[in-house]
């Protein structure tokens, strides 16, 4: 059992207990739109896998018996600069080399739990997981949990938006920031998913019989449709930040 990072959670990763893996993925599943697990090729072809190869960094968050959130992380090499930061989730999740940082790819609460600051407490353990492999930093794509009310407006533009208070306006991003982490660069093409017209209409629930962009239900951007082409493409940013990790 990991030392508790908070007084309200204890943490348990996947390496300890192998059967919080299914749970973890199957939280996943849940918190994300389920397009975003498709692209070419799909991410759900080697989500798995990477979950398995790296056990001691995924883990869930427990009050008493239940729980009530988790993460998904990978040690991953990076000089540093911005232009070695990985464009997209495929680089991320087949990462090669000697690993300094820890990237976090899920931060996930259980919907019920939602509205609590519980991820917070999730941030808190992936640190404390970078720090106890020696990572000096987390390096996260943030997937701005309210861009999707503003599909059309570019991220770039979004990031300039804050409070009356002077904290960033996306309540998942304004969490790292109070966490001290600092936004790096846009990650313009963190998933690039082309379907069919059919595809997405069963995804999105909607139905697309006019070329053009579309504002579907869960996209931080829009969905361009070309009928002639049988062909919808879907691609959404993420922003990079990053925390520094105390050793």
């Amino acid at each position: 059992m990991m030392p508790n990072v908070s007084s309200r959670f204890t943490v348990h990763t996947a390496e300890e207990k192998p059967e919080l893996l299914s749970k973890i993925n199957e939280l996943t599943l849940k918190s994300f739109p389920a397009f975003l697990f498709q692209g070419d090729p799909p991410t759900r072809d080697y989500w798995d896998s990477m979950l398995e190869r790296h056990l001691p960094f995924q883990f869930a968050l427990f009050e008493g018996e239940e729980m009530v959130g988790g993460g998904v992380t990978v040690p991953l090499e990076w000089d540093g600069t911005l232009e070695d930061l990985p464009e997209n989730f495929e680089r991320i999740l087949h990462a090669r080399g000697t690993p300094n940082v820890l990237c976090a790819t899920a931060g996930l609460v259980v919907e019920k739990h939602q509205g609590r600051g519980i991820s917070r407490d999730v941030l808190l353990a992936m640190k404390h997981i970078a720090s106890q492999h020696d990572f000096s930093s987390l390096v996260v794509p943030v997937r701005p949990n309210h861009k999707q009310r503003y599909p059309l407006l570019p991220m770039e533009e979004y990031l300039k938006w804050r409070r009356d208070d002077g904290l960033l306006f996306d309540p998942w991003i304004r969490t790292h920031e109070r966490l001290e982490a600092t936004i790096l660069k846009v990650m313009s093409t963190a998933s690039i998913i082309p379907a069919t017209v059919k595809q997405w209409e069963e995804w999105t629930g909607m139905r697309f019989m006019s070329d053009g962009q579309y504002v579907i239900p869960g996209g931080l951007a829009p969905l361009e449709i070309s009928l002639s082409k049988d062909e919808g493409v879907y691609i959404e940013p993420n922003v990079w930040m990053e925390h520094k990790v105390d050793l």
